[in-house]
C-alpha cells in the first residue's frame, strides 16, 4: 500500500510525520517492530502501510495502556477499528502493556517507536536498557527531540528533563512539531 497520511487524530498528522515512519520501515525493513504509545493508531497505520508495501511477513506489536492511561487515551476497540478500516489488521497485534515493566526485560526488536509523553529521562532509560540491541543494529524512533517540543507546557509544568539535555546520541528525522528523532548505531 502506497503511503497516504492516515485520517486518524494524532499530533503527527498535521505535519504528516507518518511519512517519516513509513520511509524508515521501507529503508530498514525491520522484521520485528515494537511500538509504545499508539493513541488512535496513526503511527501504527503508517508503519503497517510500509509493511504492506514491502509485502512483509513482519508484525507490529503495538503496546499501550489504552483507557488506563490517565491523560489523553483511546479505547483498544477504537484503535482496532482504525487499523481495520485501512485493511492492515494482519500486520498489527494490539496489547495492553506498561512501558516501564517492558523496560525491565526488553523484547528483541529491529525498530522501536516510542511515543509515551517522552521526556529526557524516558529517552535515557530506553537507550540504557536497549543499548546492546542498538549496537547490534536495532533502531529507535521517538516522538520529540526538537527544542520546540522540549518547550511544551506540560514539560515545563512538571519540570521535566528536556530531551536535548539527555545523554543520548540521537538525530532529528523531522523537526516539524512535535518532531521525531532516531537513535541508531
Amino acid at each position: 500500500m502506497k503511503y497516504k497520511n492516515p485520517k486518524v487524530d494524532s499530533s503527527y498528522g498535521e505535519n504528516n510525520l507518518g511519512k517519516d515512519l513509513y520511509e524508515a520501515v521501507i529503508k530498514y525493513k525491520p522484521k520485528k517492530i515494537i511500538e509504545f504509545g499508539i493513541l488512535n493508531g496513526y503511527s501504527t497505520i503508517s508503519m503497517a502501510m510500509a509493511l504492506d508495501e514491502l509485502k512483509s511477513k513482519s508484525k507490529i506489536k503495538a503496546y499501550d495502556l489504552f483507557e488506563k492511561y490517565e491523560f489523553k487515551n483511546t479505547k483498544k476497540e477504537e484503535v482496532q477499528k482504525n487499523i481495520d478500516q485501512y485493511g492492515l489488521t494482519k500486520y498489527v497485534v494490539l496489547k495492553s502493556k506498561d512501558f516501564n515493566t517492558w523496560l525491565k526485560k526488553p523484547e528483541k526488536f529491529d525498530l522501536l517507536h516510542l511515543d509515551i509523553s517522552n521526556k529526557g529521562d524516558t529517552v535515557e532509560k530506553v537507550y540504557k536498557a536497549t543499548k546492546k540491541q542498538i549496537d547490534s543494529g536495532s533502531i529507535i524512533i521517538f516522538e520529540g527531540g526538537s527544542k520546540k517540543r522540549d518547550a511544551v507546557a506540560w514539560m515545563k509544568k512538571y519540570n521535566c528533563k528536556k530531551i536535548n539535555d539527555s545523554q543520548v546520541p540521537f538525530k532529528i528525522l523531522n523537526s516539524k512539531f512535535p518532531s521525531i528523532s532516531i537513535i541508531k548505531k
